[in-house]
């Protein structure tokens, strides 16, 4: 599924050869960016060190955070270590008899996954031994930077392509994915939108003859050395966000729990039915459900996750409000370490079965995502509402010129529907009916 070369894990418990060796594989795979304040991180950091998608990210071991102890990184900085060969050498070589004792030689393969920096979107890359798979790809504007990268990772295929939920910033460049890449299995539910972005997802799967594969909640897939479980969505809401694909990721004893959108009414079906189920979300890496949403991250799913760490992706200056005061202060309280896409730029984790080793640092900054210095009181749609003042609130229905279907002012469809082709309008169902609308099939109206 993907060509790429480790060099052999040594895991040794009294010499720092086993982490060593794992670094010395990890920066062969070209990680970067780095915390703003670069506070806690190992080595020089230049601001915003995450960089653009479309730029390869240079191997330095210098960015790797402390999640190593220093003398394991300069250990993997070449310092009296001695590196291991992929072919002709004995792998005890040149190591002490009472550490070759400790080696582990089927050792897992280490697990990379890479929170893409695709501003106002989602998009993670998880990788393992040949493995690979992609969660959303952001925006319309994303598809061919997310390719690139994939590229230069020398990915070539991915077994899995999980769509959260069809909204734009989730599924907008999924279309160029699936049309690059030869895709396993694509991991959908059967929820529709009246969307160009939808249909074009649909389309690409339909000219490559994919087929989607319905999620089921405690359904289990191999990834690699690494297994991820479905807990949700437990039943499919009229809220999109609602209906997101989540999963818990495993490998060794590292767990990542994944959301997407999913809001506080997902969040406790998901709690439901994992405790019901027998199935622990408890991780050390929690992908922060909607872009550090107030409505998402409740107190009950954070309870029962516990995590270590959190990572927010979201855009710089959203319109948005994210990630919210609320939700960062939950983190906060918690002691949950925090890493973010609008300031870091793509964050990057490698793990082996002990360590964690992170391309930059926690943020420091606690920096909400509110346009102003007090703390909005806002929904989000009100938000919305601000940022297209065209569409005024009085109306009866929000026409799509387009598909020739109206909708109620609130409905999910109008979010995604493009400017151009929104009419807002005040009239009767019928006179619309007579001049060839048709009600859409969602909000009914």
């Amino acid at each position: 599924m993907k060509k790429r070369e480790y060099k052999p894990l040594l895991y040794t418990r009294s010499l720092a050869l086993g982490v060593s060796a794992f670094l010395l594989a990890a920066v062969t795979m070209g990680l970067g960016g780095c915390t703003e304040n670069g506070e806690g991180a190992v080595g020089e950091c230049t601001e915003n060190g995450g960089g653009a998608l479309t730029e390869a990210l240079e191997p330095d071991t210098e960015q790797f955070s402390e999640s190593y102890p220093s003398s394991e990184i300069a250990a993997a900085q070449g310092h009296q270590v001695a590196e291991t060969q992929t072919t002709g050498q004995n792998l005890n070589e040149d190591v002490p008899e009472s550490a070759s004792q400790d080696i582990d030689q089927t050792a897992l393969a280490p697990l990379e996954v890479h929170f893409l920096d695709v501003g106002q979107g989602d998009s993670t890359l998880v990788v393992c031994g040949e493995d690979a798979m992609l969660i959303d790809a952001g925006d319309n504007s994303q598809g061919t930077k997310i390719q690139n990268y994939l590229q230069k990772q020398e990915v070539e295929a991915l077994k899995y392509v999980i769509c959260t939920h069809p909204d734009e910033d989730h599924i907008g460049g999924m279309d160029v994915i699936l049309y690059k890449f030869e895709c396993e299995t694509i991991l959908m539910t059967d929820e529709e939108k009246d969307t160009n972005t939808y249909r074009d997802v649909v389309d690409t799967m339909e000219n490559r003859g994919y087929q989607r594969t319905l999620p089921v909640t405690g359904q289990q897939y191999v990834l690699g050395d690494a297994k991820f479980t479905i807990v949700g969505p437990v039943s499919m809401s009229s809220e999109s966000n609602n209906n997101s694909i989540a999963i818990v990721l495993e490998h060794g004893n590292r767990k990542f729990l994944f959301t997407g959108d999913a809001e506080e009414d997902e969040e406790s079906e998901i709690l439901g039915e994992a405790e019901a189920s027998g199935i622990s979300l408890e991780a050390d890496v929690y992908k922060a459900g909607h872009h550090g949403s107030r409505n998402s991250s409740s107190e009950a799913l954070l309870d029962a996750v516990s995590p270590a760490y959190a990572v927010i992706s979201c855009g710089e200056g959203n319109s948005y409000g994210h990630p919210n005061a609320e939700t960062l202060n939950n983190f906060r309280s918690r002691g949950i370490s925090v890493f973010r896409t609008d300031e870091q730029g793509s964050v990057i984790v490698i793990c082996d079965e002990e360590q964690m080793a992170w391309n930059c640092s926690p943020s420091d900054t606690w920096q909400t995502g509110e346009p102003s210095i007090e703390i909005s009181t806002q929904t989000e749609e009100e938000v919305e509402a601000e940022v297209n003042p065209e569409v005024p609130q009085t109306v009866d229905y929000i026409c799509n010129t387009n598909t020739k279907k109206f909708h109620y002012p609130d409905c999910s469809s109008v979010k995604q529907m493009s400017e151009k082709n929104k009419w807002p309008v005040n009239a009767t169902r019928e006179e619309l009916i007579q001049q060839g609308y048709v009600p859409c099939k969602k909000c009914n109206p």
